[in-house]
């Protein structure tokens, strides 16, 4: 197999995170070289069930009641069936796109954990259709065996016809051979969806390792795409902010001074402005885990010419980086960052940047993230969205089920006997999923909200629910 390394001196790295300059130029590597495997629709049937099981929930007096239906269920990606050599693949992260909804899947077990690769890996990218009222059809699915995945984004090339699929994740530093300064396996892929023919296009894939651990997050801003990587454990060791761009031939500039264990990536998307002609502008938001402390970092009013794809991204460019001194995290536990402000709303107290610290709860960090405060623990969370259309929160504690809060939106208008981050319900699991038995793991670790009323619920070895709310 050919074997396409980046070959990188550390002492150039170094001199190129501290300039922000670029840390490499060699090509990434093929799908050849790392052993891509490709199904067909044809080859995995039974992939989606279809599903209509409606259940309400409403907050205290509100009157409003919210309707929501089960309308499919994507089993896990089986092992037997793949090169994997290990249980069973579970659902980590979802990204839609129109109305084609991803699904990256890995190993559920040690190999998530960035600082702990004793498990075998397993990585897989499945996509999802969205046709008629309600119903899924399962498309395609491209696996990678020697990979883990985490979180993903993804863009709509109209000018290809596909959809650039990117993954942040790790690969297993023997398989790959990377000659790298401080990569110990952190990697950002990508793969691209031909949405003409609905099918993933393996020879695309494209893949640039970068120093660290593991890929936590990734995140699309001002014209660019902002990776970040961390260690599970909150050292100073591996963690950074890389601005890469689409084609994934370089590291274009890199934060590595202020960052140690990198976790979430958010985006404020009362700055944010479409690309369009002149610049793309973000203000990005960094989750970074210190010891027993979690710090919010700003960089304001991050900015790119889309014509030259320059930008003024070097490092820290805000005075907030904010301890919470009271919460004791969890090695490897899940964490998320939410700005809860819908696109055309006023930033007020209700409307704040919100982190998900696993078994600490939520925590709001306010319209400054100055005064770092608990909002509500309703037990571990794993991951949160905000449904800017409605004015809710949707809280996923792993086990326990979804949890429906009232954020301000929500919370004015249902009347003065409901406050912020009331709870307005829970969602339970379905009682049956036609013709698979037994009990389904029901341990939700990612949402997306698409289309106002879809959601997809990533259920770690559960498998993917997805569910629609009726209109109000």
């Amino acid at each position: 197999m050919k074997k396409i390394a980046t070959i990188l001196s550390l002492a150039a790295l170094v001199v190129a995170c501290n300039r922000g300059e670029d840390l490499s130029s060699s090509a990434p590597v093929d799908s050849t070289s790392a052993g891509v495997v490709h199904y067909k629709r044809s080859e995995l049937p039974g992939s989606v069930t279809d599903m209509n099981e409606t259940f309400s929930i409403s907050a205290k007096a509100s009157g409003t009641q919210l309707n929501y239906t089960y309308r499919g269920y994507a089993k896990p990606v089986d092992a037997d069936n793949t090169p994997f050599n290990s249980d069973d693949l579970a659902a980590a992260a979802i990204f839609a796109v129109d109305d084609v909804v991803f699904v990256c899947w890995h190993t559920n077990g040690n190999a998530g954990s960035p600082l702990n690769n004793t498990n075998p890996y397993g990585g897989s990218v499945a996509a999802y259709k969205l046709s008629g009222i309600g119903q899924y059809t399962f498309m395609d699915r491209v696996d990678f065996p020697n990979h883990d995945f985490f979180k993903m984004s993804a863009h709509k090339n109209t000018s290809t016809g596909n959809i650039e699929v990117f993954i942040a994740g790790q690969r297993d530093p023997d398989n790959s051979k990377y000659l790298l300064a401080g990569h110990f396996g952190a990697t950002v892929s990508r793969v691209d969806y031909d949405y003409i023919n609905d099918e993933f296009f393996e020879p695309s894939f494209l893949e640039l390792p970068l120093p660290g651990y593991a890929a936590t997050d990734i995140i699309a801003a001002s014209s660019n795409y902002y990776v970040l990587t961390g260690n599970g454990v909150g050292a100073n060791n591996g963690g950074g902010l890389y601005e890469v761009d689409r084609t994934l031939n370089n590291v274009k500039k890199a934060d590595i001074n202020n960052i140690h264990d990198g976790v979430a990536l958010a985006i404020n998307p009362a700055t944010a402005v479409k690309p369009g002609p002149g610049n793309a502008v973000s203000d990005l938001w960094v989750l970074d885990r210190r010891a027993n402390n979690y710090h919010i970092h700003k960089f304001l009013g991050l900015s790119a010419d889309i014509n030259t794809g320059l930008s003024n991204f070097s490092s820290l460019s805000a005075s907030h980086s904010t301890s919470v001194g009271t919460i004791f995290p969890i090695n490897y536990e899940r964490g998320d960052l939410v700005w809860a402000l819908g696109p055309n709303s006023v930033s007020s107290d209700m409307d704040s940047l919100i982190i998900a610290v696993g078994s600490n709860g939520i925590w709001e960090a306010g319209t400054g993230a100055a005064g770092i405060h608990s909002a509500v623990d309703l037990g571990a969370c794993t991951g949160l969205a905000y449904d800017s259309g409605l004015g809710v929160m949707y809280y996923s504690a792993g086990e326990s089920g979804m949890w429906v809060l009232a954020m301000g939106e929500y919370a004015n208008s249902a009347g003065p006997l409901v406050n912020l981050y009331d709870i307005v319900g829970r969602f339970v699991p379905p009682s049956t999923v036609g013709g698979i038995g037994g009990t389904i793991p029901f341990n939700i670790k990612d949402i997306t909200v698409y289309h106002s009323r879809n959601l997809a619920l990533a259920s770690g070895d559960g498998g993917v629910f997805f569910v629609q709310r009726d209109k109000n």
